[in-house]
């Protein structure tokens, strides 16, 4: 997996520094092309890190919404800092610092039934007493 990923980049940089003196929007759109190609090599091979999880959900019996949420904020975390990371890259740093924030609100958002599940759990505790 590793090989074409590298490949694939080296020959991206490689054309986005050729195009980025003479058409630097077209440099912007290969740099974004590459980019989604880079994570469709990544995610086509990403079923043997889910039939893991999965593995572990049914061996274990571990509640399911705690491995979903974890797994959504993981995937959000990602998609965040590679549009953040795009977006710096195209000198927007600015719009860079809001899809970070945008990145966090949504992690905390996905984590309030867990939240609300711990503070149910806790009041029962402190109710046994």
């Amino acid at each position: 997996m590793i090989f074409p990923v590298v490949g694939l980049s080296l020959i991206a940089v490689s054309i986005c520094v050729i195009l980025k003196k003479t058409n630097p929007e077209f440099s912007l759109l290969v740099s974004l092309i590459a980019s989604v190609l880079i994570l469709g090599i990544i995610f086509s091979n990403f079923n043997p890190f889910f039939d893991v999880v999965n593995r572990c959900i049914n061996g274990f019996n571990l509640n399911n919404i705690y491995i979903t949420t974890i797994l959504k904020a993981l995937g959000i975390c990602y998609i965040t800092q590679i549009a953040s990371e795009t977006c710096k890259d195209s000198g927007f740093s600015s719009i860079s610092s809001k899809v970070e924030l945008a990145g966090k609100i949504a992690i905390v958002l996905l984590s309030l039934p867990m939240f609300e599940s711990l503070i149910k759990t806790l009041e029962k505790l402190i109710y046994l007493k």
